[in-house]
């Protein structure tokens, strides 16, 4: 009887608690442990610019130019660019980040041009149109390059040797801009034409005068003369000319590695200012907000007032050589 009692608290004590009436858990197995390497640590903020560096791209941000630059490398340049922050209010340089280097695809033409028409697009290809041309002669195997202005209300078209045709929206023509003598075919010889834009209604031209260099003129839409950039002085090419508002454009010169602001609807130079650096150094330049410039040349940021005339520049930390 005794047993009995006593088997009953049992299972009554195992009812309430319910720890008696199950097996015991399984022991859980060990989990396996992967192989996963550890992610590397960000990279140091550099605090130099190394000397010879390449601009890769320059913009402006929140009140301050950021310019990113090639590391280089003894076999090139490496995967990375390195973007400094210069603030244009303090004119102080600090490290910003160091990101993937970028392909950079070059910009299309925003007017392509057969003999017979030229198609003008806007500058982000949403829009295109075409000009119907006429009196064009081309020989085996040349090609057209073209430009317009911003409402494409005008297009110059050109192979090399020249001349350029000028036509208005509706094909109609309005010019023929000859090639003249500019030093590179030699004594008296018409030289090739290496590039042209169209500033509203002004038509600007690029003749090669060295093997690095143009000579820039400016037209009227009719063929008229106004003046030559900077007096007919070597002018750099890589770059189209920076709009500063209205007709007022900057250039570049070779020689005296300057600034010259032009207004291109009079020919009237409104002023130069020395760069820093040597003729030819890599540079990003760019409009300001306020109708000024801004940018970097190799590593020295330069800032240019306009309507004070004064152009300043602070270089960047630069590394020991």
């Amino acid at each position: 009887m005794l047993r009995v009692r006593e088997m009953r608290r049992a299972l009554l004590f195992a009812a309430t608690c319910g720890c008696a009436a199950s097996a015991p858990a399984p022991a859980p197995r060990p989990q396996p442990i992967e192989n996963v390497a550890s992610a590397p640590p960000p990279p140091p903020a550099s605090t130099c610019i190394a000397p010879g560096a390449h601009p890769a791209d320059a913009r402006l941000v929140d009140g301050a130019l950021v310019a990113c630059y090639l590391v280089p490398q003894p076999s090139g340049y490496a995967d990375d660019e390195d973007c400094w922050r210069f603030d244009l209010a303090t004119s102080a340089w600090s490290f910003a980040r160091r990101k993937p280097r970028a392909d950079v695809a070059p910009r299309r033409p925003n007017v392509t041009a057969t003999a017979t028409s030229a198609r003008a697009c806007t500058l982000d290809g949403s829009d295109c149109k075409t000009i119907p041309l006429s009196g064009i002669k081309l020989s085996p195997g040349d090609t057209l390059e073209g430009a317009a202005n911003i409402d494409r209300s005008i297009v110059a078209v050109w192979e090399g040797w020249g001349p350029v045709h000028v036509f208005d929206a509706s094909g109609t023509r309005l010019a023929t801009i000859k090639p003249w003598a500019a030093g590179l075919a030699g004594p008296n010889r018409p030289s090739m034409f290496r590039e042209a834009h169209v500033l509203g209604s002004t038509i600007e031209v690029r003749i090669a005068d060295t093997p690095i260099s143009s000579a820039i003129r400016l037209y009227d839409a009719r063929g008229n003369k106004i003046a030559d950039v900077f007096g007919g002085k070597a002018m750099e090419d890589s770059d189209p000319p920076l709009e500063l508002g209205g007709s007022k454009y900057a250039f570049i010169s070779l020689d005296a590695h300057s600034l010259v602001i032009t207004d291109v609807a009079t020919g009237q130079q409104l002023g130069s200012y020395p760069l820093p650096g040597e003729p030819l150094t890599p540079n990003i330049l760019m409009r300001t907000p306020d109708g000024n410039i801004a940018g970097v040349v190799a590593a020295t940021a330069v800032m240019l007032d306009v309507a004070a005339g004064k152009l300043s520049s602070v270089a960047a930390p630069a590394c020991a050589q």
